[in-house]
């Protein structure tokens, strides 16, 4: 029996029924939005055309910060950020990180249909937001007000679409194209911000300047991860001293939730992970790493709930780019160049900010070492760590072959989630069967 649709081919259908459940709110305005009804059958034609440039694009972006709140926090359980609370034998694979190609969970389930998936909404968001690129290519900007300016921001989401892909998964493929690997994906990306860059500098006003920077974070971040640091540490120092671009959610519908939020918080799914409560610096509590014992039991009672306190709402935003994780490449990089007082400075100009005692070091391996703890702090459930385990090689813990208590079984190895068979059988380029 095959699987389900490949995500491309299910990208193009959620587009179409989103869109037309989308539309009559350019007339009837918002609160009527959620109880609009998608015809049964609709012509693409009608949908994808200039006048619902902005919607569109706006789904897009839904499609984005759901696939991103689903993937901390599902991400950060298969790393160290979070682990098991529940007694659902489904989702052990991925606290144990012995999910296997055949695991459905990750690759079926939507952002917003139980707790696991990630292939298919990160996919989708990638899809959604590469198409609306390609509607706005085939427009003028005299049939779109503003069309340059969603065109940059189109661009932007699709690379950190990409970059969510390579990060997570250890290949992936693109709208039924062949296998790629993490570094073939991030090339990808660098394209999609190479572009975001160069049509929001033209856009100008604060418009453009937040999608500049929002697109130099993530080049930098597509470059650091093939080891261009040179490259970009260039891109990072053009980011401004506090630049914030968030994720934005509300609890009006359950994909549009802060699912971190409520996979922790709210339901106990998952807890805290043991490394991460009562960390210090210094003998001070380190604040960049909020979290609390709940006092109670997660959805499995014998576990204990420790809940975060980073976002406290199911509307609380996500950063999607900062100037924090900029300076930590811009660290990064000056420690590869063997600039260790530079180094420390940034690492510094961080901590500083938040009160804590400074670092000092003598030596760049010093500072590398140092530099796999702060980001760990300092990027926490922004959706970094999965992917940093992975490139700074962190050794994983517990051990593989130790024994998983919630589930029965031992931990594994895996790092990065493996394409699953959702993709592979359906798609004629990977030559699955």
């Amino acid at each position: 029996m095959r699987p389900t649709l490949a995500p491309a081919l299910r990208a193009r259908r959620v587009a179409l029924a989103a869109l037309a459940a989308l539309a009559p709110a350019l007339a009837t305005g918002c609160d009527e939005l959620l109880q609009a009804d998608a015809p049964q059958l609709i012509e693409e034609r009608n949908l994808e055309n200039a006048a619902n440039a902005p919607v569109i694009a706006a789904g897009a972006v839904g499609d984005f910060e759901c696939a991103l709140a689903a993937y901390i926090a599902v991400m950060g359980t298969v790393a160290d950020e979070f682990a098991d609370a529940q007694a659902n034998a489904a989702i052990w694979d991925l606290d144990r990180r012995t999910n296997i190609p055949a695991t459905t969970l990750y690759a079926v389930n939507t952002c917003a249909g139980g707790f696991g998936g990630v292939y298919t909404p990160v996919s989708i968001a990638r899809f959604q937001a590469d198409n609306t690129l390609r509607l706005l290519d085939g427009w003028s900007d005299a049939e779109v007000p503003g069309r340059q300016a969603l065109i940059a921001r189109m661009a932007a989401y699709a690379g950190y679409s990409l970059l969510l892909l390579g990060e997570g998964f250890c290949s992936a493929a693109i709208d039924l194209g062949p296998e790629r690997s993490p570094a073939q994906i991030f090339a990808l990306a660098e394209e999609r911000f190479t572009r975001a860059i160069t049509v929001a500098q033209a856009v100008g006003g604060a418009t453009g300047d937040s999608l500049r920077a929002l697109a130099l974070v993530g080049r930098a971040r597509s470059r650091i991860n093939r080891n261009q640091h040179a490259q970009a540490a260039a891109d990072a120092a053009l980011v401004p001293t506090g630049f914030v671009f968030n994720a934005r959610f509300t609890p009006a519908a359950p994909r549009a939730e802060n699912r971190v939020f409520r996979a922790n918080n709210g339901n106990g799914t998952i807890t805290v992970d043991p490394s991460y409560r009562g960390l210090t610096v210094g003998g001070v509590a380190d604040p960049r790493v909020p979290v609390a014992d709940a006092g109670r039991g997660g959805s499995a009672p014998q576990v204990r709930l420790w809940v975060q306190n980073k976002y406290g709402a199911l509307n609380a935003p996500i950063p999607i780019a900062t100037w924090r994780e900029a300076l930590l490449i811009r660290a990064e990089a000056a420690a590869q160049a063997g600039d260790v007082a530079g180094a420390v400075g940034f690492i510094n100009q961080l901590r500083q900010r938040v009160s804590l005692p400074a670092f000092a070091a003598t030596t760049a391996a010093q500072v590398r070492t140092q530099l796999v703890e702060e980001r760990r702090r300092e990027l926490f459930l922004e959706g970094h760590r999965l992917y940093d385990t992975i490139r700074f090689d962190v050794p994983l813990s517990p051990a593989p072959g130790a024994p998983f208590p919630n589930g029965g079984g031992q931990y594994g190895t895996n790092k990065c989630l493996p394409l699953p068979d959702l993709e592979r059988l359906n798609n004629p380029n990977i030559g699955g069967s």
